[in-house]
């Protein structure tokens, strides 16, 4: 369980993940020693699953929406796709669609044939492709 201060120490990694122990401390007023501990018990527990950067690139970035069929394994299809080069997350998600993948490849030839191949498993009824025009990255 997380509490204020883990959430706190979240925040700050969430905008900057290389920012260091001591500068998060300060920000805090706690000791370095406090947050590297709860950083590897946040790790160790599967709060922390990855520490990832974000890029600004000419690749081609999209949303790719999927519904499938009812009486389908989710999972399975969304595990699929995440094996995929160029899909970056996947979400299996509420609503109209299904699965929700984010999609960063080199070319619209690349999104499309990741595209394809998701239209070629049982029980996907359709799938629907937004293109991310820009970037804003959470930096408040």
């Amino acid at each position: 369980m997380i509490d204020n201060l883990d959430k706190r120490i979240l925040e700050i990694m969430k905008k900057d993940s290389r920012c260091p122990y001591v500068d998060i401390a300060d920000q805090l007023g706690v000791s370095e020693g406090t947050v590297r501990s709860r950083v590897h018990k946040m790790t160790e527990d599967g709060v922390i699953r990855g520490f990832t950067i974000k890029t600004s690139s000419k690749n081609v970035k999209a949303l790719v929406e999927v519904s499938i069929d009812v009486n389908t394994d989710t999972e399975e299809i969304a595990r699929r796709m995440s094996e995929y080069d160029g899909v970056t997350e996947v979400f299996e998600v509420t609503g109209d669609q299904d699965i929700i993948a984010i999609v960063d490849v080199e070319s619209t030839q690349n999104l499309n044939d990741i595209i394809e191949k998701v239209r070629k498993y049982d029980n996907v009824l359709s799938t629907r492709t937004r293109l991310i025009l820009k970037e804003h990255f959470g930096e408040n």
